[in-house]
């Protein structure tokens, strides 16, 4: 299980982009390709390589940034072994994505790792997955749940607490009033808990949730709700978006507007994200790594292929993010893993 390391105590000066990624190794290191992929970066979303241990199946929700970095941890994870990968992406679209799970796993596949779309459809392939006797990481794991019996490994983020996180900063840094929430997928379970555990820490505070719609990871969406939400509700103080993909549009829409008097508080991380977190725009995040839910969950399915005891809870570190933390929060914890985009672009 990963261990949560200290918030750091001395805030730190705010950072460009350009220093983000040289703080990752992201820049001057040129792109490391992976063992378990080839030169080429494979087609069709598999990876080349001729890796003797078989084959990983991931399956990711849709095609963004997050679920790109989750799919550069699982890379990260089989770099070095004999293992390769084969991916789909699902369009974020529970209807299609247990077919297309299935089909993976009638490829042979030695172990999955999943970031689901749907909890109750990936408990429905894990079960299938099991039959099998294959493996499976959960990449967002909602908490306990019946369905924990099909799972070799889940990276535990605890969305529960992520909600509180967001709840107590507003609490904390923004003026009480109308708020406008920006959910994910509602499914998932992912958004349920952050709702969760926002509504608990706002109780009583002043704040009040006026507004609270899927965006489904789209930016356009996203950016739709809040404009609307801000025309019938003009005293919003608040805006708060589960997801960097999501906030990024509303980010956008911000600065077009001209308005820096709302607290705008995102969650996870991506390099837009990032810039925008140098701005008035976005005033903080609940960040987490999404190529660490994909890292550790891969582990844990390594582990159970190899015969060694897999860690089936791992802990994902979470904090609140702001320009002035930014720089040690993402060199210990690096919201992505770039050696391994352009395999991950296969997928």
């Amino acid at each position: 299980m990963t261990s949560r390391p200290p918030t750091p105590s001395t805030p730190l000066l705010p950072m460009d982009r350009r220093g983000f990624l040289r703080l990752t190794g992201f820049v001057g290191g040129g792109l490391l390709l992976a063992a378990c992929g080839d030169d080429s970066g494979g087609s069709g979303g598999s990876g080349g390589g001729g890796g003797g241990g078989g084959t990983i199946g991931i399956s990711l929700n849709g095609n963004n940034a997050y679920s790109s970095y989750v799919a550069e941890g699982v890379l990260k994870a089989l770099d070095g072994t004999d293992y390769d990968f084969t991916g789909i992406q699902n369009d974020f679209d529970s209807s299609v994505e247990l077919g297309n799970i299935e089909n993976l796993l009638s490829q042979g596949i030695a172990g999955l790792v999943v970031l689901p779309a749907d909890a109750a459809t990936l408990a429905r392939a894990a079960e299938q997955a099991q039959a099998q006797d294959i493996p499976v990481g959960n990449a967002l794991w909602p908490g306990e749940s019946e369905a924990d019996e099909f799972f070799t490994g889940v990276a535990a983020l605890d969305s529960v607490e992520g909600g509180r996180l967001i709840g107590e900063w507003l609490k904390a840094n923004a003026t009480p009033g109308p708020v406008i929430v920006v959910q994910g997928i509602v499914g998932q379970g992912f958004s349920e808990r952050i709702d969760e555990g926002l509504d608990e820490a706002l109780e009583g505070s002043g704040f009040e949730v006026v507004v609270r719609e899927q965006g489904f990871f789209a930016r356009d969406t996203a950016t739709d709700i809040v404009e609307s939400g801000l025309q019938a509700n003009p005293g919003v103080t608040a805006i708060v978006a589960y997801a960097a993909s999501m906030s990024n549009g509303i980010s956008s829409y911000l600065e077009s507007q001209g308005i820096t008097n709302i607290a705008h508080v995102s969650s996870d991380a991506d390099d837009e994200m990032m810039d925008w977190l140098q701005t008035p725009y976005l005033s903080a995040a609940r960040y987490y790594s999404a190529a660490e839910t994909g890292l550790v969950a891969a582990q844990a399915v390594l582990a159970a292929i190899e015969g060694d005891e897999a860690t089936f809870e791992n802990e994902i570190f979470q904090d609140m993010i702001t320009p002035e933390n930014a720089e040690q929060m993402v060199a210990d914890h690096p919201y992505r893993y770039e050696e391994f985009a352009e395999q991950a672009a296969t997928i």
